[in-house]
Order: C-alpha cells, then sequence, then structure tokens
C-alpha cells in the first residue's frame, strides 16, 4: 500500500523555544492524515522531551520513506543536515545553532522539491545566527525562495478567515516604500487570488489593497504612490477579473477584513500586515500564540509560525505549540487534504 507523502517539521533553532513547540505539537493530536517527520538534532530534541517530560521515543531514521512507519513507533526524527555541536544555552544567538536551524530548512525544501515529502513546515529560527554562516541572510521566506528558483516569494500571514499578503517583507522602511511598486502589486494580488480560491474554495474572492499612505494618499496630499502605482495596479487586477479593491487606508482596511468584509487584504510592508495581525492573535500574557506564516509563488507548500525563537521563554517549559499546530494543518489543507 502506498502511503501519502509525508509532512516534514524543521526544529528551528536550539537555543530557541523550536524544539519544545516541536515535541508538545507531535505528541498531541492533530487534524492531517499525513505522517509527519521531524528535521533536527536528536540529542536536543530528546533534552527537550526530558524537560516536558515526554515518554514517547523518538525514532532516528535517514529517510523520508522511512517516516510512516517510524511515526508509529515514536516520534520520527530525519537524521539529515548539521547535527549541533554545542550544550543548549538558552535564549543565546550562536553561530553553529545558526549553521544546524537554517541546515534543517535546505534539507527539507530539497526533500519537497525532489517529491519526497508533500510540504514543509518551519519552526522559528535566528536569522541573526544564521547570517553569521549565510551573509545576507534575510529569512525563511526569501532562502527558501532562492532555493526553489523564486527569489521574491509573497509572505502571506493567515488565521481562519483572517488572511494579509505582503508586497515586501524583510527590507528597511525606505526601501519598503520603493517597493511599492505595480509590477510587484500585480504579483502579489494574483497569488493572493490564487491561494484564496484554494484555502478558502472561493470563485472570485474579495481582496481589500491598503494603502501606502496616511489615509491612502487623500488623492495625492499624502503622497503619490497610490495614483502613480496602486490604481493602476487594481486596474489591471480587475481587467483579469481580479476582485481587487482599493486602495483603503490600512486604518479603514483591517476592521474591515476582521469584519469580513474581504475575504483578504494585500499589505504594502511587513509592519502595516503584521502589527495589526499580532495584536489580534497574541496573548502574551499566557504566552499564547496563532497565525501562520506561508509563502506564496513557490512551487512547494511551505507554512510557518508566526512568531520568533522566543529566546526569553526557551527551555523554560512555558511556549505554546498553537502556533505551529496551525501551520501544520494549513499545510495539510493546501495539500489537498480534508480539514
Amino acid at each position: 500500500m502506498k502511503h501519502k507523502l509525508p509532512l516534514l517539521v524543521t526544529m528551528g533553532d536550539p537555543n530557541g523555544v523550536g524544539p519544545e513547540i516541536t515535541l508538545r505539537l507531535l505528541t498531541k493530536s492533530v487534524n492531517v492524515s499525513r505522517p509527519i517527520g521531524v528535521l533536527g538534532d536528536l540529542n536536543v530534541l530528546q533534552k527537550a522531551a526530558d524537560l516536558l517530560k515526554i515518554k514517547s521515543p523518538l525514532i532516528s531514521i535517514q529517510n523520508p520513506e522511512d517516516i510512516f512507519e517510524a511515526s508509529k513507533q515514536g516520534i520520527a526524527v530525519l537524521d539529515v543536515g548539521l547535527p549541533f555541536k554545542e550544550n543548549v544555552k538558552p535564549g543565546q544567538i550562536s553561530k553553529a545553532a545558526g549553521e544546524s536551524s537554517i541546515s534543517w530548512v535546505h534539507a527539507a525544501t530539497e526533500l519537497c522539491l525532489e517529491n519526497r515529502a508533500a510540504a514543509m513546515v518551519t519552526a522559528p529560527l535566528c536569522k541573526e545566527a544564521v547570517e553569521q554562516s549565510v551573509p545576507g541572510f534575510q529569512g525563511h521566506t526569501e532562502y527558501i525562495g532562492a532555493m526553489c528558483g523564486e527569489a521574491e516569494p509573497v509572505l502571506c500571514l493567515v488565521h481562519q478567515d483572517w488572511v494579509v499578503a505582503h508586497i515586501s517583507t524583510h527590507v528597511s522602511l525606505a526601501e519598503a516604500c520603493q517597493r511599492v511598486k505595480q509590477e510587484r502589486i500585480l504579483k502579489a494580488g494574483r497569488l493572493l487570488n490564487e491561494f484564496l480560491v484554494r484555502y478558502k474554495k472561493l470563485k472570485n474572492p474579495s481582496i481589500g489593497v491598503a494603502g501606502l499612505n496616511p489615509h491612502a494618499g487623500e488623492n495625492g496630499l499624502f503622497g503619490t504612490e497610490e495614483i502613480l502605482e496602486i490604481i493602476p495596479a487594481l486596474h489591471t487586477l480587475n481587467s483579469e477579473n481580479i476582485n481587487a479593491k482599493g486602495p483603503i487606508p490600512a486604518d479603514v482596511l483591517f476592521p474591515q477584513l476582521q469584519s469580513k468584509l474581504y475575504d483578504g487584504a494585500l499589505a504594502m510592508y511587513h509592519d502595516q500586515g503584521h502589527i495589526v495581525t499580532k495584536t489580534l492573535l497574541f496573548d502574551l500574557k499566557n504566552h499564547k500564540t496563532r497565525g501562520v506564516n506561508t509563502s506564496l509563488g513557490l512551487p512547494i507548500v511551505r507554512t510557518s509560525v508566526d512568531h520568533g525563537t522566543g529566546f526569553d521563554l526557551a527551555w523554560k517549559g512555558l511556549a505554546s505549540e498553537d502556533s505551529l499546530r496551525d501551520a501544520l494543518e494549513l499545510a495539510s489543507i493546501l495539500q489537498g487534504d480534508a480539514p
């Protein structure tokens, strides 16, 4: 009997919350029908299992084809990438941690491209740690995009009906403003429309498009990007039967999205979409986070938690696996599995 291709979870930075939330999740029931394998360091994961008093055995395997059988016995851990050569130092930035965490991402991407895995789900890594061995590293999204031959994938935040894609992400605010160009808006709008059709099963989703400037520029009073770039792009999208409306002042658009007046939204830069999303979905007092980061425009399915390494919580047994659960279940949905 042929089994479904597995879902892969990369463990993230050993000094962060990744090992804990990965093990918490895989010892609980998740709404996916595929086998799940972890890419990470076996010793670090065992240390996390001891911390959390998890009794499920960790089964070391060499190939993703063995995940199905291994996951019947315990938690399948793929022995690929670079082992972590240091002792865990909770909350500390480490070159070795960066090298290992990005090696697991690299291996997972290759396995997905080789069609040996259905999708990859990434726990958080530390950009500063990875940059010590990968100069110019910006983040998962850009790194995986480069491996897939897509230099500029579109970052999209998802939680149930809340869907926000971004024109730009990990660049300075000055550069982000310069990136608000018709070509980028068209690409993101098309990809967001495709995603909403696939994710929400909609024939003609409605997309609200944010302005860049306060009040969406107020007809040129506060800037001309809306007139010169955003509005012409919307005309083109509409001519392609993509139901995109705007530009809408961001402080109006996101309450409208929350009220389900739109099926998705397009933010002009990282913080415009991220701040409101995390304000709505994060309960930091109780160490709870929800929401998923997914990359649009790639030939593979990649989802991620929508939070960082949590160095302040690392190795205290407090971190929540909720966002990782959402990411795993979204990856399954995007593979066409029943929710």
